[in-house]
């Protein structure tokens, strides 16, 4: 027990000296932009909502950044005009970036591990899991004609359950990368991406647990632990977080005063393609409970009133509505933890949360059961 201990100890104090001397060397990044001679490239991340960038010249079409940064995290190499952009994770190593200015996008990094894990995942597993997702949004689509035509629950469960088994797809692939790359920061980002951007908090809980300690501990691993503790703020039996915010016609409406129905706050915007695609199912649902006490209370994370105005008329939501016109920096939506919408929760009548993210018939089947008792 004592030789495992000191030799536990023994790699830890390794990889600590390892860190350290790489934070010390710091980053050289160099690359070459085919089709551009000078100018200027923009080397950026961000910091919240805030982008921080850096600036150097391109001279003969060749650049060179170098700094430390004191942990991996995803940057991005953008021209001046800012159409393009390539994304990779900064590391203090020396790294080269290889591309075209006109499909920066598709430019090689070379010297940066973590951006082989990281792209080994999506250009792998995710590209058949996006081509299949591609290929039900398209027989939805010719379904009820590009949203023209509402299908009925037993026309959309189909293809509810393709998505499903999508969902499942998305989750095994996902685990077994995290499980085949566990040491590595990229499986953190890659988590976040896919399990906290768009919201799976018992799947991200149960890949962090997969986590070497030094994944734990990185800017993503931390990232996604506080997410965790804030979607637990929003479990099922927990009193939903009040709220305050105008509604359409400027008057202040809190989530509380809607107690005694049962409520389902429903985050979305006019420019949320899934949003769209789910309001029919929502209609049918508020039309079928709403004189048995069933109430919506739509969140918009729209910045422009008009287009918000416009999308709540034309797709025919007869509900309350609130927004701050700020997009995603919605207060509500921070308070819920919200990453991706269209995100819903729904509340029984005291504000206590019953459930979330229920899409389709899985809406409609929770609420007959709540309206049968």
């Amino acid at each position: 027990m004592k030789k495992t201990i000191k030799l536990v100890a023994t790699a830890t104090l390794v990889l600590l000296v390892v860190s350290a001397f790489n934070i010390q060397r710091g980053y050289k990044l160099t690359g070459k932009i085919k089709g551009i001679d000078t100018g200027l490239i923009y080397l950026s991340h961000n910091i919240g909502d805030k982008e921080i960038k850096d600036s150097t010249t391109i001279t003969n079409g060749s650049f060179a950044f170098s700094g430390t940064v004191p942990e991996v995290k995803m940057y991005a190499l953008k021209l001046k005009d800012g159409k393009q952009q390539k994304n990779f994770l900064l590391e203090n190593k020396d790294i080269s970036i290889v591309g075209d200015k006109d499909s920066l996008f598709k430019a090689k990094v070379i010297g940066s591990p973590e951006t082989d894990v990281y792209f080994g995942f999506y250009n792998g597993p995710w590209k058949s899991i996006t081509a299949k997702a591609g290929d039900i949004y398209r027989r939805l689509d010719s379904a009820n004609q590009k949203g023209k035509v509402t299908l009925s629950p037993a026309q959309r469960k189909p293809f509810d359950d393709e998505f499903k088994a999508l969902d499942v797809l998305n989750q095994n692939a996902v685990k077994a990368y995290v499980t085949a790359h566990a040491s590595s920061v990229a499986v953190a980002a890659i988590v976040e991406d896919r399990f906290i951007s768009y919201p799976y908090p018992e799947q991200a809980a149960a890949m962090y647990a997969l986590f070497a300690p030094a994944v734990k501990a990185s800017f993503y691993g931390k990232a996604i632990k506080a997410s965790l503790a804030l979607t637990n703020k929003t479990a099922p039996g927990k009193l939903a977080p009040d709220f305050v915010m105008n509604d359409i016609d400027g008057k202040p409406l809190k989530l509380s005063a809607l107690r005694g129905k049962y409520v389902l706050v429903d985050f979305w915007a006019s420019w949320c393609g899934p949003c769209r695609k789910e309001n029919p199912n929502v209609v049918a649902a508020y039309k079928k409970y709403h004189d048995k006490g069933f109430e919506i209370l739509g969140v918009s994370l729209d910045s422009k009133k008009e287009a918000w105005l416009k999308a709540i008329n034309d797709d025919g939501l007869t509900w309350k509505h609130v927004s701050e016109l700020k997009g995603w920096s919605n207060t509500a939506a921070t308070l819920y933890g919200v990453k991706s919408v269209p995100a819903s929760f729904l509340l029984d009548k005291d504000g206590k949360v019953v459930a979330k993210d229920l899409r389709g018939e899985e809406l409609n089947n929770t609420l007959s059961n709540l309206f049968k008792n």
